[in-house]
């Protein structure tokens, strides 16, 4: 019988440890962190994404600390050149990258950042390697040095060629070089040498310029992930062990569904990348900063203005859950924006954009309103296939949900003191080119965007009631003077929010139908009914003829009106509004003075549970004959029963939040409240050098799968590193060290047999692989029994003269069976086992 382990699942045979803070490539092609535990590290290519097996690599240290975060002072320092972070999607496919610039008029090969270690006062063989992708400039140097200067490697590279060049000097020794592609634009540049005898060792990166040899203050590298480890060859990228120790204020995240929540003071940032939550958290840290708008999140009122006819509606899903986006729409004769001072002479801008139906760019300014200057328009393409932005220094990134942040940095002609304005969308052209949603705009002092600072704002009163709902997700009222701090119904995870609103009024009475049927303009099909939470309802089922209930406002000609009701579906499916039509296959319409409302215009609410907010404007006709008003489910449309309440009119072109009346209509007054510029504090955190622990795999022999007297195991691997003076264990069965028999490789790579019995057996057989480059398929097999060895590697046999087998209680792949240890750096495609010894023809036709 032949037992195939590549048949079962990895955790039905296997045990794995180890490889603690390492990473691997996923099947997305991007460098990520081996989850906490257990979990083996199945790799596959960065460019073709095809699987190459289970990576095994032995214990390595990444000795830099901040190792992907070269903004962190004192850890890196700088000289020359400025490293921007998050400024692009690095390796791991996060915006972790980090952009090195040369400053202006520093001379190209003069500008770098650098970390120092202090070293064993001995030569000492290491590896120094980086991500890198072009930010304007192709090229670069990667550089290592001891306590004087003259002892160095000093490797240029070429990003585009893929060339590295040059050679160490004074008592450093090139051991190899190279830039090799990992992907997505990346690569990742490698030296290995050997140090002089001093204490100290400093690795350094400079970046070089897209032309000349002088720096213009903008160009350089992305770059990500660098490593300083002992060896004579990179291993796989180390991730710091980091760990907040403070931060004495709330600062915003994406969590793992791509919401932006708030962490309190002191509470790590494990931040997913919202645009792709399948990758891992990493902990945000960053500087302080303050968002010096007011209302940031409340992009309806004072202090932002609108100059033109366009409108703003509100209550539209933010990203951080909230219902506070504002609603764009309309033909734009003018500007939403607002104006404020400069507190420093480099200022960023941001805001967030989402498309609703728009088919036309948006345009965005930051400019001087004191010396009117104006700078660069950013113009955001929304709509199609490919979400983009032109403008000169304007960039936009996506924060999921269909949402994308835009940003702007402007380091010349700002003075501190200078009024500035802020445009999230500048000027049309009169045309209404449909509709889009902003919120969360941001201006802060620096010269690249961070995480979104919501302004703070302060309750001062209300002169009337107004609802909102509970963290139960209850419709309540609030007193007349009293804060509204709401949730979102349908999310009640939502941290809750002042909710503020200018002056509204419902015009209908009896919004409720706390009465019933009586007193109501109803047809056929309409009963009685109750919902929890409010004072009545009624029920609308499918009829013969058309089922109605409509109240009889007074209304005005010409007028646009909003037309709202909540609605209970019976069984808990949305309302459906497929068409055009409402006769068609809708759930039900709306109708403002006897007039159809177009279905493909409603907007829809989800309060939770089975409940929805429908809502549509509309605009009466210049004569009005009748003034019928509400909901109507015509016998062609779905035949599901719904539940109407809380219907409301109001003299606006968008829904407010709901206001109850009875006899007569009520109005809402406005919120009054105060906003204030609000403060991240910095996140202060701990790095630390980091070990990579050895990867571990085992099979325990004694369940009842392994013949102890004679077998096969056949496994191909993707052939190991050179260059470790030490060899390695591929596969091996054993006890202890002294009975044990398996297949290692040698400094050189080639693979040899070897058995001990009782701590006597020499290597018995070595097959040289030197013309298989390194990753490339080896296949070996070995038979064991009573007549001894057989080894085969790559259709070549070698046999063993050991004819007694060791005993043995566990398989070890890629380490010693007996307690883990010197691994090879390769990967395990295969493994294969069969309880019986095979002929020197088999095993040669296993590894053929």
């Amino acid at each position: 019988m032949t037992t195939t382990l590549t048949e079962k699942a990895f955790a039905e045979l296997f045990t794995f440890a180890g490889a603690a803070q390492s990473t691997f490539v996923n099947a997305q092609g991007w460098v990520q962190p081996k989850p906490p535990g257990s979990v083996p590290r199945f790799d596959y290519d960065p460019l073709t994404k095809v699987a190459k097996g289970l990576l095994i690599e032995n214990t390595r240290t990444n000795l830099l600390s901040f190792s992907s975060r070269f903004d962190r002072s004192p850890a890196w320092t700088r000289s020359g050149a400025t490293p921007v972070p998050d400024a692009a999607i690095a390796p791991n496919g996060r915006w972790d990258a980090c952009k090195l610039i040369l400053n202006s008029t520093n001379n190209a090969g003069n500008g770098h950042i650098s970390q120092s270690i202090a070293k064993a006062a001995t030569a000492t063989t290491y590896a120094y390697s980086f991500y890198a992708r072009p930010a304007g400039a192709l090229n670069g140097w990667i550089y290592a040095r001891g306590a004087a200067g003259a002892d160095c490697v000093s490797i240029p590279f070429n990003l585009s060629t893929m060339v590295a060049s040059g050679a160490a000097s004074g008592g450093f020794v090139d051991v190899s070089k190279r830039v090799v592609d990992v992907g997505n634009g990346w690569r990742r540049v490698e030296i290995a040498f050997t140090t002089d005898a001093s204490a100290t060792l400093v690795a350094a990166i400079y970046p070089g310029t897209a032309s000349g040899s002088v720096g213009n203050g903008v160009d350089g590298l992305y770059i990500w992930g660098a490593q300083l480890e002992e060896g004579r060859f990179p291993s796989s990228y180390i991730c710091n062990v980091e760990a907040l120790t403070g931060r004495t204020s709330i600062g915003s995240y994406y969590d793992a569904n791509g919401v932006m929540r708030y962490a309190a003071a002191d509470v790590a940032r494990n931040s997913y990348e919202p645009s792709n939550v399948t990758l891992p958290p990493s902990l945000m840290v960053e500087e302080q900063r303050t968002n010096i708008l007011l209302k940031s999140s409340d992009m309806h009122l004072v202090p932002w203005f609108f100059a033109g006819a366009v409108a703003r509606a509100t209550g539209k899903m933010a990203p951080d859950g909230t219902l506070r986006a504002v609603e764009v729409s309309g033909a734009p004769t003018g500007s939403l924006g607002q104006t404020v001072a400069a507190t420093s002479t480099v200022m960023t801008f941001s805001v967030y954009l989402k498309n609703v139906s728009r088919n036309a760019p948006v345009s965005l300014q930051l400019r001087n309103a004191t010396t009117a200057a104006q700078f660069s328009y950013g113009y955001a393409t929304l709509h199609g296939g490919s979400p983009s932005i032109s403008g000169a220094g304007w960039e936009m990134r996506s924060v999921g949900g269909g949402w994308f942040r835009c940003t702007f940095t402007q380091s010349t002609g700002i003075t501190v003191g200078d009024t500035l304005a802020i445009y999230p969308f500048h000027v049309g052209d009169g045309i209404d080119h449909g509709a889009f949603q902003t919120w969360g705009a941001q201006l802060e002092a620096g010269a690249f965007a961070t995480s979104y600072v919501p302004s703070a704002e302060a309750f001062t009163g209300r002169a009337s009631i107004g609802t909102y709902f509970d963290s139960a997700g209850a419709l309540k009222t609030a007193a007349a003077g009293a804060a509204r701090m709401t949730y979102n119904p349908a999310d009640l995870t939502i941290a809750p929010w002042l909710l503020q609103e200018a002056e509204g009024a419902n015009l209908v009475i009896e919004s409720e139908y706390r009465n019933g049927v009586t007193g109501e303009s109803v047809g056929p099909g309409v009963s009685a009914s109750s919902m929890a939470g409010f004072a009545g309802a009624l029920r609308i089922q499918s009829n013969a003829s058309t089922a109605y209930a409509y109240k009889s406002p007074a209304l005005q000609t010409s007028t646009t009106y909003t037309l709202s009701v909540v609605v209970e579906t019976e069984d808990g499916n949305p309302p459906s509004f497929k068409s055009a039509n409402p006769t068609a296959a809708n759930t039900f319409h709306l109708v403002l003075a006897n007039a159809q409302i177009n279905p493909l215009t409603y907007t829809m609410q989800h309060l939770g549970g089975s409940r929805w907010r429908i809502s549509a404007n509309a605009t009466t006709a210049a004569t009005l004959l009748q003034l019928y008003t509400g909901v109507w489910k015509y016998n062609t449309n779905d035949t599901r029963p719904i539940k109407i309440t809380a219907i409301q009119l109001e003299q606006t072109p968008f829904a407010s939040s709901y206001i109850p009346t009875t006899t007569a209509p009520v109005n809402r007054l406005a919120d009054a409240a105060t906003s204030t510029a609000a403060t991240r504090q910095a996140d202060t955190v701990t790095s630390v050098v980091t070990t990579r622990a050895g990867d571990q795999v085992f099979v325990d022999t004694t369940k009842g799968w392994c013949n102890a007297a004679e077998g096969t195991i056949f496994m191909e691997y993707g052939r190991s590193r050179e260059g470790d003076t030490t060899s390695r264990n591929l596969v091996e069965l054993g006890t202890n060290g002294a009975n044990r028999l398996g297949v290692g490789c040698d400094a050189s790579g080639g693979a040899y047999a070897y058995s001990r019995v009782n701590g006597v057996g020499p290597v018995t057989a070595t097959v040289g692989l030197s013309g298989t480059p390194v990753g490339s398929p080896v296949k070996i097999a070995l038979s064991y029994g009573a007549d001894g060895l057989r080894f085969a590697c790559n259709g070549q046999l070698l046999k063993a003269a050991l004819p007694t087998v060791p005993p043995f209680a566990n398989l070890g792949v890629g380490n010693l069976s007996y307690g883990g240890s010197n691994q090879p750096y390769f990967h395990v495609r295969a493994v294969r086992y069969q309880p019986q010894k095979l002929t020197d023809a088999e095993v040669v036709a296993l590894t053929t």
